[in-house]
């Protein structure tokens, strides 16, 4: 039960960024022509790529981590939680001797290098199922056990930590401080850049306006900190590099970003959609504020149960996910000031 409602709960709270983005990509078109002149205000960052869920760590770095020998290389499957051997599988099985009828001595993590906020959300916003997990959450640029912005775990062995945008799975039934030992291990050594997709997409050209000239680098800095690369464009509502991309990341260093995403025309029937949506996966999950008053350059301005800011000015739209980054509330807000004065 445990696992249905985890994935019941991940399943919704994805559910609003998926289906604006399926919405954006229909009236491209209309939008096109309706959008202001390109500006260039995104840099070119060095980045790196993701890796196959085997190939984050060697062998003897999993085995020193785990404090024990694998009896057998490590195998990638299906997922954390389906430890079926699959080729393309997103999982990676790291088998132990088994040393008793509670554990089969398996330890499977999964990584994903760019995440929103969804799978927080999944694992800590479930009221009715609260004191199920065991969930512990930094505040400002504190962190948990020295190492994550969040964790969370079930009983039955699976568990989650994030780190900024990069999210690790853990399926480690009997062996839960292993299973955090190998994930700790995993994450120290992800070099600390933002990930594309293939080398050449962060240089990619564009006609199009750049979303990273609503907020300039001196506005982020004031509210987020140092950044440790210029603004750089990245593809929709993520934090991967891409030159063409339609969203603008603020990469503030130990994988955190925010990132912005303007929408130029048919905001209004697009925020009224996230607004529905927003309801639906709040009344599951919860988190999520309704429109409010707020005062300031906009028409309204909500949050979702996910952590994104959403303002709306005309028929103009801008997302802001904050849960990834170093911003709160307040500061997503003063960010939105500057972008809602730009559009």
């Amino acid at each position: 039960m445990p696992h249905a409602l985890r994935t019941t709960a991940i399943t919704l709270a994805s559910v609003l960024s998926l289906g604006v983005v399926a919405c954006h990509r229909g009236d491209k078109a209309t939008a096109d022509a309706e959008k202001p002149s390109a500006t260039s205000s995104a840099s070119i960052p060095k980045v790196q790529t993701n890796k196959a869920p085997c190939d984050w760590i060697s062998r003897a770095d999993a085995e020193k981590a785990l404090g024990e020998p694998l009896t057998a290389d490590p195998t990638r499957v299906r997922s954390a939680e389906n430890a079926v051997p699959q080729a393309d599988g997103d999982g990676c099985l790291y088998q132990l001797k088994s040393t008793s009828a509670f554990s089969e001595g398996k330890v499977a993590i999964e990584v994903t290098a760019d995440d929103a906020g969804a799978m927080q959300t999944g694992f800590s916003g479930v009221p009715d199922i609260e004191a199920v997990f065991k969930s512990k959450e930094s505040h400002g640029d504190s962190v948990v056990d020295g190492r994550w912005d969040y964790e969370s775990g079930l009983p039955g062995g699976v568990a989650m930590m994030r780190k900024g945008r990069i999210v690790i799975q853990i399926f480690a039934f009997g062996k839960s401080d292993q299973g955090k030992a190998l994930a700790g291990a995993v994450l120290d050594a992800i070099p600390d850049l933002p990930f594309t997709n293939d080398p050449a997409d962060p240089s990619a050209a564009s006609e199009d306006p750049d979303p990273c000239s609503l907020i300039t680098r001196a506005e982020a800095e004031a509210e987020l900190g140092p950044l440790t690369t210029a603004p750089f464009r990245s593809r929709e509502n993520s934090a991967i590099a891409h030159g063409n991309g339609s969203s603008c990341s603020y990469y503030t260093g130990k994988h955190r970003a925010l990132v912005v995403t303007p929408t130029y025309s048919s905001g209004a029937m697009k925020y009224k959609m996230m607004a529905g949506v927003g309801n639906m996966v709040s009344g599951v999950l919860g988190g999520a504020k309704a429109p409010d008053t707020l005062l300031g350059p906009w028409d309204q301005i909500s949050t979702n149960a996910t952590g994104s800011l959403t303002l709306l000015k005309g028929d103009k739209m801008v997302e802001m996910q904050y849960k990834s980054s170093t911003a709160d509330y307040a500061h997503a807000v003063k960010l939105a000031r500057a972008a809602a004065t730009k559009l």
